[in-house]
């Protein structure tokens, strides 16, 4: 029987990494409680057992605190990122079940399509066009707030060209993925999707960049006029699906 294949779930991607800084976490903690026990056992031998110099107690009790400090300060950034990317995952898990009730024989849905140190959170190929969602999961008691108007994005009061440029990069990705995969030329509609945030877009702009809500999105979607036919949704998908799968251990 040969290999079994899956494509990513929502959020994969954002698990392998708190995983990994877990791992970090683990291994710095685990190399503080060995080099505490050493010295422990530095100065044990030094009072009592054997001839240890009150240099070399000295200088191993320097490195185990340096190594605290190191271990204290690191840790807290692991646990940061840690905490950001539990707050990211469970936006597009959360996003990710909106775009699946989409899901039917003319809309594909796809999640968590890894790039080069990137990834395209969700992907839709439909009959209504091809869209590069990216996900983005805010504290909603924080009052945060975008701006969009006169092409420029504004997050809390100060530019934010981060988001447009990242929205650029994976649809210019998949444009050119597509392209290979395919041998043709696909428009791709650039999507953002906030969770707990207000976003304002006083002149209605949607042409280049989508920036909505959850809740948003499939309206927006719903009203877009069809410009691919099935066959070409289902030829797409299966080049989509065949690129990105993955091995099922």
């Amino acid at each position: 029987m040969g290999k079994k294949f899956r494509t990513h779930v929502q959020g994969e991607s954002l698990q392998k990494k708190i995983d990994a800084d877990y791992e970090n976490y683990f291994t710095i903690w685990g190399m503080f409680i060995a080099f505490f026990i050493l010295t422990l056992f530095i100065w044990l031998f030094y009072f009592k057992l054997l001839e240890i110099t009150l240099a070399m107690a000295i200088m191993f009790s320097v490195f185990t605190g340096i190594f605290l400090i190191y271990g204290i300060r690191k840790s807290i950034k692991l646990l940061r990122h840690i905490r950001n990317c539990y707050k990211g995952m469970e936006g597009e898990r959360l996003v990710g079940e909106t775009l699946n009730k989409l899901s039917n024989d003319s809309v594909r849905v796809f999640h968590d399509i890894c790039g080069d140190c990137f990834n395209v959170d969700h992907l839709i190929i439909s009959t209504k066009g091809i869209f590069t969602i990216e996900t983005k999961h805010y504290d909603r008691k924080k009052g945060y707030k975008f701006l969009f108007q006169n092409g420029k994005l504004m997050f809390n009061g100060h530019q934010c060209a981060t988001l447009l440029n990242q929205m650029d990069g994976e649809a210019n990705f998949i444009h050119e993925k597509l392209n290979a995969l395919c041998g043709r030329d696909y428009p791709i509609q650039k999507v953002a999707i906030i969770i707990g945030a207000y976003i304002e877009n006083p002149q209605n702009e949607f042409s280049n960049y989508w920036i909505l809500n959850e809740n948003s999105f499939p309206k927006f979607f719903a009203n877009t006029k069809e410009s691919l036919t099935i066959d070409e949704v289902r030829s797409i998908a299966n080049q989509i699906r065949e690129w990105i799968k993955v091995s099922v251990d």
